[in-house]
């Protein structure tokens, strides 16, 4: 159906039903009046669909042709064809001009399209109270029909109205039915059947009571207006609340109950001006083109009006999987806890020293000196001085990886015959032992990492099962107030979800058309009824085309901007420094810079694949131990001499606190309004260096305003002391990061006359109140 409607020839199938309702609408209202008196909606609804940008001049001549069809009269066709040609010649001059017409200029047009049938109405003095009345009503009735208008031509989709929307449909249905009542078929009234239907039709689309009630209110009063008698707008509340009583019994108890009490208001309280078969025949008819809809168009019909269930069940359903959700992953996070402590059970670690030394002697003893003719002099004899002489061969062999025949004694080299065998038996034990060393300790290493990740996965699911465990619940009364105000300032909300806890709202999100995510009116309605500043999560498509499901969320109180500048080691073409300033979650900001060892391609890769590792942990959102004892082994395992020292800085800017990591980096500055804060860490070893790693960890509340400044040893090395660089960093008076970056740069660059010694960088942010 949508593939039909989107074709060519559906366009074309769209645009003549389109118009045929228009003319339709307006043989209607050429017969609607005021007690057959008072004419004035007929030129409303043409002036209306002019300004919504239909084609002015087919409007303008089925207009015409709308007002001739219910009577002709020469009179009637001059009023009819001067409208036309004026509006016409006034909307073609705005569009010359490309000028849309104000609305509060379009009832000056259409009071002066209607003088000439104002003339013809005016025979005396007492004619000018009928004149007033049916101008004044047409500008009234024109303004609902834009609304109108409003609503079917530009909303198209998701018609949930406002209340001065439904004051304007609630018009038109009346005036609808004021020309209804003037039309009948072999005395037929038409507008029974229009009532019945409708009112059946809002009774099973609308979840409230209350809109075919109102529904039955408003057609009745159009017949009242036409007749000047209420009892058919009784006999139409009536039915309504028939309907209504019996809906939740089924549609079929619900026609049955209209008609009988159609035929009860008929028969015995004189409901209508004139009760016949006729009456009842319409009255059934309606009820047949009603059961007539198929139950899946119904629901169709719900989802264009939004009209939801209750969202209790939902909720429900949301919290007990929430509910289910965090016990399993507290059941997790207790199976990695237990992994961790496995793993770490199963690192032995190497031999230790003396017992490496007495197992490498009794195998020389065993393997060389079992068949030699000397055996019992030398260790029976002269023991001590054979296991004294052997202890520091062997402890040098393992110190040095090897032994050669400086490392025998002269005495015992004189002594023994077998000097050269023993010193070749024992290099090939040497190189054993150090193959098994190797392997023992890469082993015990990656236990150590993965047992590392384990207890970090737990942690990081015991979190999460925390954050889940709270249960989440919805806001019905400012979803509604969302949907409203977004309605008033034409932003297409099918859905509104503000999900809270602990009685904050956490998350709201909508379902509303792509051009309108980013609006400007949208977060002015947000930040209104949220009561703060409210940002743009994520939006992804949604099942209906051109629409997407967005999530907001409060903003932090607190944001930053940042700057950073940096130079290479003079002779090489790029720095083996690395920066990175990325928001790991919605409040939180990583700052870093790693300082690879060295210069050049090689400390590049290295400080390049140390922070990358570092942003990941940290998107993960692991804890600054893990992260840095992971990095650390990684790095460790790779036997290899990549070293770097680590500088971090994580933000939140919902309080902003942040934590000074530092792993052998040096000195960073905080600088405040009033003074410049140094802060050092403990002097820990470069990660890479050692299997175990001491980071300083330091944490600061930071204020409005305050600049964080890190700096790289290049830039450290330039000035004297940390102290130099931190006065020249209080000295400063420009609070913009990326000009602090330059200048200190610059002061750097020129302590070492442009020719630095060491790689560069700086990285500077400021901290400021998010208004």
């Amino acid at each position: 159906m949508r593939d039909f409607f989107t074709s060519k020839k559906g366009t074309i199938v769209f645009c003549v039903a389109k118009y045929l309702c228009f003319f339709a609408c307006m043989c209607l209202f050429s017969v609607a009046s005021i007690r057959g008196q008072i004419f004035p909606f007929l030129g409303s609804f043409y002036v209306a669909l002019c300004w919504c940008d239909q084609n002015i001049f087919l409007i303008g001549l089925l207009h015409v042709l709308a007002g001739l069809v219910t009577g002709f009269s020469f009179e009637k066709l001059f009023s009819l064809l001067f409208a036309y040609f004026f509006i016409t010649i006034c909307f073609l001059i705005h569009k010359k001009a490309k000028v849309r017409i104000p609305l509060f200029v379009l009832p000056i047009y259409f009071v002066l399209s209607q003088s000439l049938k104002a003339f013809y109405m005016f025979s005396g003095i007492g004619d000018l109270v009928s004149i007033f009345v049916t101008l004044f009503l047409g500008i009234l009735f024109m303004f609902a029909c834009i609304d109108i208008c409003k609503i079917l031509l530009v909303k198209k989709v998701g018609i949930r109205l406002t209340i001065d929307e439904k004051i304007c449909l609630s018009t038109f249905f009346a005036i609808l039915s004021c020309g209804l009542c003037n039309v009948a078929i072999l005395d037929f009234p038409l507008v029974n059947v229009f009532c019945t239907f409708s009112v059946l039709l809002a009774t099973y689309v609308f979840s409230s009571a209350s809109i075919p009630l109102v529904l039955a209110v408003s057609l009745g009063l159009g017949v009242a207006l036409q007749t000047g008698s209420l009892s058919t707008l009784a006999s139409f509340v009536c039915l309504a609340i028939a309907c209504v009583a019996f809906r939740s019994t089924g549609k079929y108890f619900s026609v049955m109950a209209m008609a009988i009490c159609d035929v009860v208001l008929g028969l015995y309280f004189d409901g209508y001006a004139n009760y016949s078969y006729k009456v009842l025949v319409c009255t059934m008819l309606g009820e047949i083109l009603f059961l007539c809809v198929p139950n899946k168009n119904l629901q169709v019909v719900k989802t264009m009006f939004f009209q939801l269930e209750s969202q209790n069940s939902v909720i429900q359903m949301i919290n007990h999987s929430r509910d289910a959700l965090c016990k399993k992953m507290y059941s997790l996070s207790e199976v990695f806890d237990e992994m961790d402590r496995s793993f770490k059970s199963t690192i032995h670690g190497t031999l230790p020293a003396g017992e490496a030394k007495a197992m490498l002697k009794d195998e020389v003893f065993q393997k060389i000196c079992a068949d030699c003719p000397e055996r019992h002099h030398c260790h029976r004899v002269i023991q001590k001085q054979t296991e004294e002489t052997f202890d520091s061969i062997v402890s040098a062999g393992i110190d040095r990886g090897k032994v050669t025949l400086l490392d025998i004694p002269p005495v015992f080299n004189t002594r023994c015959s077998r000097t050269n065998t023993i010193l070749s038996f024992l290099n090939q034990l040497l190189a054993g032992y150090k193959q098994y060393t190797y392997y023992s300790t890469s082993l015990d290493m990656s236990k150590a990492l993965v047992a590392d990740e384990f207890g970090g996965v737990s942690k990081l699911l015991a979190k999460l099962a925390s954050d889940t465990q709270t249960l989440v619940s919805f806001d019905g009364e400012l979803e509604k107030k969302i949907t409203e105000d977004l309605t008033y300032v034409n932003v297409m909300a099918t859905e509104v979800f503000c999900c809270q806890k602990d009685d904050k709202t956490i998350e709201c999100t909508i379902t509303l058309r792509a051009q309108d995510s980013k609006s400007a009116k949208l977060f002015e309605v947000l930040d209104k009824n949220f009561g703060t500043k409210m940002q743009l999560l994520h939006a992804e498509p949604a099942q209906m085309p051109n629409f997407v499901v967005a999530t907001f969320a409060p903003s932090p109180k607190y944001d930053c901007i940042f700057g950073t500048s940096g130079a290479c080691k003079f002779g090489f073409s790029v720095s083996g420094d690395s920066y990175s300033f990325i928001r790991v979650s919605q409040t939180k900001i990583l700052i870093a810079i790693c300082d690879g060892m060295g210069s050049g391609e090689d400390a590049q890769k290295t400080s390049d694949t140390t922070i990358s590792l570092i942003e990941n942990f940290y998107r993960a959102n692991f804890d600054d131990q893990t992260i840095l004892s992971s990095v650390n082994r990684l790095l460790s395992m790779q036997m290899t001499d990549t070293y770097s020292a680590v500088d971090i800085v994580t933000l939140d800017l919902s309080n902003a606190n942040a934590d000074f990591v530092k792993v052998g980096a040096p000195a960073c500055f905080v600088k405040h309004i009033d003074g410049t804060e140094l802060i050092a860490g403990t002097g820990a070893l470069p990660v890479g260096i050692l299997e175990t790693i001491e980071p300083s960890i330091s944490k600061k509340v930071l204020s409005q305003n305050d600049i964080v400044v890190l700096v790289s040893d290049g830039i450290v090395d330039a000035f004297s002391s940390d102290q130099e660089l931190q006065t020249f960093i209080n000295n400063l008076t420009t609070q913009n990061p990326q000009e602090i970056c330059d200048i200190i740069l610059k002061q750097a660059m020129g302590k070492e006359d442009s020719q630095p010694k060491d790689d560069m960088t700086v990285v500077a942010t400021r901290i400021f109140a998010n208004i």
